[in-house]
This record gives structure tokens, C-alpha cells and sequence, in this order.
């Protein structure tokens, strides 16, 4: 999860605003299990900014579409 998240993050980091950057921090102190079911298959983290961001992951990744 560091390697995609980081990234992501390489990328993205400078074009987000403060609170964009919260929910990034948010995600990166979940436990990896969790976040390794929203990236791989799309399931939703039961929070609407996470699953916009794991959208997001998941669309700079390539990963087709999601679930949730």
C-alpha cells in the first residue's frame, strides 16, 4: 500500500487543498487491510471523502471501475 499510495501522493499532493490532504492523511492511518479492499475491488470505506480519494487512487492507477 506505501508504493501506491505514494504515488499517488507524489503526484497528486501538490494540487490539493488543506482538507484533501486530511482525508490523504486519514487514509494513510487506516489499517492497510482496509484500504487494500477499496483500491484492489472497490468497496467503500463507509465515509463519502475516503471513497472519493480511493477513487481517485484507484482511477490514477488504472484499476477498472468501483464498488460501492
Amino acid at each position: 500500500m506505501d508504493y501506491l499510495l505514494g504515488r499517488f501522493a507524489e503526484q497528486a499532493v501538490d494540487s490539493m487543498n488543506s482538507d484533501e490532504i486530511a482525508v490523504l492523511e486519514r487514509l494513510i492511518d487506516m489499517q492497510d487491510p482496509e484500504i487494500e479492499l477499496s483500491v484492489y475491488e472497490g468497496y467503500s470505506l463507509g465515509d463519502k471523502d475516503l471513497d472519493t480519494l480511493i477513487v481517485l487512487i484507484r482511477e490514477f492507477h488504472n484499476f477498472p471501475g468501483t464498488r460501492q
